[in-house]
């Protein structure tokens, strides 16, 4: 985290990190394809935040999805364009 640059391109699922690099101006993309933004980073904020209170009462729910097909062709699509936006090329 104290390596990146504004601009630069990380890829994470820990929203806390997704979070603190937003505000250095870096593109955050998760491995399952989904750019994180500004604007949406606070909803994921309160739902890890909601799902972490629930824990800690007992109650599990089901883990995340397994990584689909269609993540993975999510992630190149999103990639690409996050990489081409870089060279110029739409």
């Amino acid at each position: 985290m104290n390596h990146v640059h504004r601009r630069d391109l990380v890829v994470t699922q820990v929203i806390g990190l997704a979070s603190t690099l937003l505000l250095k101006g870096v593109f955050v993309l998760s491995p399952k394809g989904f750019l994180y933004e500004e604007k949406d980073i606070h909803t994921a904020l309160d739902m890890r935040y909601l799902s972490a209170k629930a824990r800690r009462r007992g109650i599990y729910r089901k883990g995340p999805k397994p990584y689909s097909r269609e993540d993975r062709l999510r992630f190149v699509k999103e990639l690409t364009k996050i990489l081409s936006n870089f060279e110029g090329i739409r």
